[in-house]
């Protein structure tokens, strides 16, 4: 379940009046009464910088990246829960995009003018083979240690791609002019996109390529233009957003699409909203877009498949201990453990940002 390997929560599907609903149409998304309960953990920071949960395994280990409050920016990094962030000390600035239960993270840091993906594992670094066009990205790991992201075959013709091993394939563009792959569950399947031009504006469609299948196109809601998968979980539910080709920042919309339907998950203020991650029970972290706050991103969870939205921006738990603000829920796990990252106030006057885990206290 990758891009970013998110999850949570055991509540039961709400969704009897929505089951059949036409593709494209949106879920009657509606606020939780009650939030669910968590213990809110720091992921700490290391040497005063910030620091940013991206992915997260079935152990309850994270990845994502590490600042430094001196010269020499940001690190991929793995986060244990009690202990400091350990960051993977790499060539130049980077960020770890997956893990999974062996502990192997994927990622990508920049090396000379260029972004390289990478694998990590057990205090060794290995850079993964590219097309030698100029950068290359790991978007998300598996549990059977596969690997997705993309290369450029040539400066800004990025290919979509594959590592296990010692193997890499070049999954090509999917007939577009330039294709990501973003994420792969445990069964091999992948899901990304390709870019295509259509009436002289760059669009981005979805692509699922099922394990042993040929890659299929998404299909685009009524009133979108594009389809940008981001997670697909073991049964084949995918999230990710959609949104109009001219209106990105603020005509995002999060959806699930499974069994051939999408439920879109629009915010009831009218806010951008974006899927970042689906779990096995189909529940979905992410954020919604909030343009007049700092920061603008505020964690979300969808529960119910998609039609109930629990807000983790203003967690009690959270506010409780030093947080201002639950910022992106990038990941999940079958557990219902949540990571991400948010804004701290450790002091009067001194604010960070600071990757967070949360854990389920009650089914």
């Amino acid at each position: 379940m990758q891009r970013r390997v998110f999850t949570a929560s055991l509540f039961a599907s709400t969704l009897l009046n929505n089951a059949h609903a036409a593709p494209g149409s949106p879920a009657s998304t509606r606020e939780k009464s009650t939030t669910p309960k968590y213990k809110v953990l720091r992921l700490g920071t290391f040497q005063g910088g910030s620091s940013e949960a991206l992915a997260v395994n079935g152990i309850g280990l994270a990845a994502g990246q590490v600042s430094f409050d001196i010269a020499g920016g940001y690190r991929p990094a793995l986060f244990i829960p009690g202990f400091a962030p350990l960051p993977i000390h790499t060539d130049g600035p980077g960020e770890a995009t997956g893990i999974n239960n062996r502990t192997e993270i994927s990622g990508w840091f920049r090396q000379g003018g260029y972004t390289q993906a990478f694998r990590w594992f057990k205090g060794h670094i290995e850079t993964l083979a590219s097309l030698g066009g100029g950068h290359s990205h790991a978007a998300g790991i598996n549990n059977r240690s596969e690997i997705v992201g993309w290369s450029e075959a040539a400066p800004g013709a990025s290919h979509a791609m594959y590592w296990w091993k010692d193997k890499f394939v070049d999954l090509g563009t999917w007939g577009g002019y330039a294709a990501q792959a973003t994420a792969i569950n445990d069964h091999g399947d992948i899901v990304g996109f390709r870019e295509v031009v259509q009436n002289g504006v760059g669009v981005r469609q979805g692509v699922r390529a099922l394990r042993g299948k040929a890659p299929q196109l998404l299909p685009t809601p009524p009133g979108f233009d594009a389809v940008v998968p981001t997670s697909i979980n073991d049964h084949g539910d995918i999230t990710g957003y959609v949104y109009p080709a001219t209106n990105f920042l603020f005509g995002r919309v999060a959806f699930i699409y499974s069994n051939g339907k999408y439920r879109l998950m629009p915010n009831p203020a009218g806010h951008p909203t974006v899927g970042l991650c689906i779990n096995n029970r189909r529940d979905v972290a992410g954020f919604h877009f909030d343009g007049n706050a700092d920061p603008r991103n505020r964690g979300t969870l969808w529960l119910d498949k998609g039609d109930t939205a629990v807000g983790l921006d203003y967690l009690p738990a959270a506010l409780s201990t030093g947080w201002t603000d639950l910022a992106d829920a990038t990941a999940l796990n079958d557990a219902g453990v949540i990571v991400g990252y948010g804004l701290r106030v450790p002091r009067p006057g001194r604010s960070s940002l600071e990757a967070f885990m949360l854990v389920p206290t009650h089914r």
